[in-house]
Parts: C-alpha cells; sequence; structure tokens
C-alpha cells in the first residue's frame, strides 16, 4: 500500500510552496520489489545491515523518500539515479539529483514509512510512533512539568497524550537536524489545541515553528513547519484514514 500528493504551503506574503508526500505500508518482503528503484550506493549500504528490521526500516525510509521527492522536483528522472545518504547526524541528505535545493525527512515505525519532500526554502519535520503504554515512564523523562500539564489537559489517555508530545519534538529536532543529541526539554509545547481532527501547538523557545498532530488507532503522526504557513493537510489527512483501517 502506497499513498502519494503534495501539500500546499501558502504563506503570507503572497508566495508558495508544494511538499510532497508519501505514505507506505509494506513488509520486508514485498519491499524488496522496489529494489530497482535504489541507487548502488543504496544496495551496498542495504546488503551490510544484518538485521531484518533494520533493512526494513531503511527501504521505508528510502522507498517513500524518493517517491516523495519525484512529486516536487521539476522532471521525472529514474529512481536509482540519485540517493539518499546520511548527515552527521544521521540526517537525510539527498546526492546525485541533478536539482539543488531539495530536503526531505523521514520517519518510520513498524512496517510504515512516511517521507515529505521540500524545498530548503520552507523546512518540514516528519514523525510517527506507536502508541505504547509501556513507554510511558521513558518518555515523561523527556518533557517540562509544564507540558504534561499541558497534554493531559487534551488527552484523556496518558500513552497517547506522551506519544503526541514525543512525535511534536522528535519532528522539531528533525528540522533542528539534531535529532536526539539534543535535550528535548529544550523543544517545549506551549500551547495545544484540537479543532477538526488536528492538534495545533505552538513552542516556548522555537516560536517561529508550529506543529500539526493526527492521532490514529494505533500511531500517532506530527509534523513541523514555520508557523506563518497556512498548510493544506487535507490530502494528507484522508490518506492517512485508509491507513488507521488497515492498520
Amino acid at each position: 500500500m502506497l499513498f502519494e500528493g503534495t501539500i500546499k504551503l501558502a504563506r503570507e506574503n503572497s508566495v508558495h510552496y508544494s511538499a510532497g508526500y508519501t505514505i507506505i505500508k509494506q513488509e520486508l518482503a514485498d519491499l524488496y520489489g522496489y529494489l530497482k528503484d535504489l541507487h548502488l550506493d543504496e544496495i551496498t549500504y542495504l546488503n551490510s545491515l544484518k538485521f531484518d528490521k533494520r533493512k526494513s526500516s531503511y527501504l521505508l525510509g528510502r522507498i517513500s523518500a524518493k517517491n516523495a521527492l519525484s512529486k516536487i522536483i521539476p522532471d521525472k528522472i529514474a529512481m536509482n539515479s540519485f540517493k539518499v545518504g546520511f548527515g552527521v547526524f544521521q540526517f537525510p541528505v539527498i546526492e546525485h539529483l541533478p536539482y539543488s535545493g531539495f530536503q526531505v525527512s523521514i520517519t518510520h515505525c513498524d512496517a510504515i514509512g512516511i517521507s515529505m519532500a521540500y524545498p530548503e526554502a520552507h523546512p518540514i519535520g516528519v514523525d510517527i510512533e506507536r502508541i505504547n503504554p509501556d513507554k510511558v515512564d521513558l518518555m515523561v523523562s523527556m518533557f517540562t512539568k509544564e507540558e504534561i500539564i499541558l497534554v493531559n489537559s487534551e488527552l484523556n489517555d496518558k500513552a497517547t497524550a506522551y506519544t503526541l508530545l514525543w512525535t511534536v519534538k522528535e519532528s522539531l529536532s528533525k528540522i533542528l537536524k539534531t535529532g536526539m543529541m539534543i535535550d528535548f526539554k529544550y523543544l517545549e509545547l506551549d500551547s495545544l489545541n484540537y479543532k477538526d481532527g488536528i492538534y495545533t501547538g505552538n513552542f516556548k523557545n522555537f516560536t517561529q515553528y508550529k506543529s500539526f498532530s493526527i492521532v490514529l488507532k494505533y500511531y500517532i503522526i506530527s509534523i513541523i513547519c514555520p508557523r506563518n504557513t497556512n498548510i493544506n493537510l487535507t490530502d494528507f489527512t484522508k490518506d492517512l484514514t485508509c491507513l488507521n483501517s488497515l492498520s
């Protein structure tokens, strides 16, 4: 199962951007059917991985990233002609693409991979996490007291509340290109509001960004973008709803 599309990003100064997205749900055996789309370096890296779980997450990330990029680059090119490598903090880096100025944010969980490709002028971060009550104690240690009160006031279930907060912080760290290298308490969420199926949040320290979170049956997906952007998530949310019915 693979969904893909574009997201309109409208700015106050009438400048408009587009992001491409891909949502894929496939088990490892089916992911091998996409090997033809991998760059030689990506195949070499895949073959170096010892465990199936790592192979699955790598393929989910690369396949979704390449398809998302194909939605916004100017012309169609062979997917195996470019690669999605790693930066020094493991963030994705696009190499050998004949067009400059494009980046991608990647996330995966279980058999699901989601990528958002975007122009460098307009950053986006995305994260997906499974709602897992067993991880509550681990997650809560990464939050401030104010955040805990905030999310518990909006969501009754602690596992859902803390997973939402975790995905928000994780997706912001991807925009900042720090990953887990940053203390998550610096990424403090300052407000959270619910409307039309989406939780929208703002940050205490990184006020230039805002978050959008979608709660599914078993997963939560969060997206970060610049605060003054009007982002249209209608199609993306519809595709996630289809994913929700199959999860």
